[in-house]
């Protein structure tokens, strides 16, 4: 929800709280319900929708939440808006109005709260996915509320980093709803719904989890047809996925050119990918056939020990050196 200019300029100057992520692109969401998610021991039931950009194609989801994060009254309810992208993998999330979020002794978050709860949120491996609300909380030392007649535990050490000092229960019960099986429910959503268009904005993700669920789904025809769209994908993301998509893309191409082009990415590869690239060139006759000849017109782009390796192949399976 867009929060309105006179009300920003005066949290601003009061010191007050802000989002989390000042990026995230405020504007009136294109939405409509997805499902319906109950979480929590409090059972609360959420409702997810699926929004859209101008064109009609999917984006993303987002759920306005209301929820409960502890059982006593030390703990305000925490409200916000939270999106996930089309692999329902956490992006961002919004506050409301009226509704910041707070700490113990109900006080409120500051903007370096606001932040690490973002990047809390947004560690798929935090600590938080192996602990239960028993070990959150030191009994053994009291910690006395001044706001109201109440007394909990401390913060254990060990846990510190992993949550937001003073609001562990909000950092556990969120890291636990963004990151559990509400990503399933989404990405099975997304599945039921998918497109090439849909397909195409997961493989130009900025996450690369979202972008191997993509490549999950695409076919030997997928990869054919949108060889350009791969090769994107090959120069702009990180090994994992630049190996992954080269394991995975059936060669050679039906078309010359393209073998060409893919070849041509090699010098902008990492020394990982570019092995897994070796190997698939190598490894079986009709590839070789295609890219043996190609990479000798090539040669400066491959290290010794690779260039030892592709004569080895020529010679293995009898492929002429004569230069195209």
């Amino acid at each position: 929800m867009q929060l309105p200019v006179l009300y920003f300029i005066s949290i601003l100057l009061a010191g007050g709280f802000l989002v989390s992520n000042p990026k995230v692109e405020k504007r009136v969401d294109d939405c409509k319900e997805a499902f319906e998610f109950i979480y929590g021991e409090f059972e609360v039931n959420n409702q997810v929708e699926i929004c859209f950009d101008s064109a009609g194609i999917p984006e993303r989801y987002k759920s306005s939440v209301n929820m409960p994060v502890c059982d006593d009254t030390l703990c305000a309810n925490v409200v916000l808006k939270i999106y996930w992208d089309l692999a329902g993998n956490y992006q961002s999330f919004d506050t409301l109005t009226g509704f910041p979020l707070t700490k113990f002794d109900h006080k409120k978050f500051s903007s370096d709260d606001y932040t690490k709860l973002d990047q809390i949120l947004k560690n798929r491996n935090s600590m938080l996915r192996i602990l239960k609300m028993t070990d959150l909380l030191d009994k053994s030392v009291k910690v006395q509320s001044k706001k109201v007649d109440a007394v909990t535990g401390a913060t254990p050490v060990t846990i510190r980093k992993s949550i937001v000092e003073g609001a562990v229960y909000s950092s556990y019960t969120l890291w636990h709803f963004v990151n559990g099986s509400i990503k399933n429910q989404i990405s099975n959503f997304t599945l039921d719904n998918y497109s090439e268009e849909v397909s195409r904005r997961m493989l130009l993700s900025d996450n690369y989890e979202t972008q191997l669920f993509a490549l999950k789904y695409f076919s030997e025809v997928d990869y054919e047809i949108q060889s350009e769209l791969i090769f994107q994908v090959i120069t702009q993301s990180v090994p994992l996925v630049k190996a992954n998509t080269i394991i995975k893309m059936p060669l050679p191409f039906e078309e010359s050119f393209k073998n060409y082009k893919l070849l041509s990415l090699f010098p902008e590869l990492d020394n990982y990918s570019k092995s897994i690239f070796i190997n698939r060139v190598l490894t079986e006759r009709n590839v070789a056939e295609e890219f043996l000849p190609l990479i000798l017109n090539h040669p400066d782009a491959f290290s010794k020990k690779q260039l030892d390796q592709i004569n080895s192949a020529f010679t293995k399976f009898e492929i002429s050196k004569k230069k195209n």
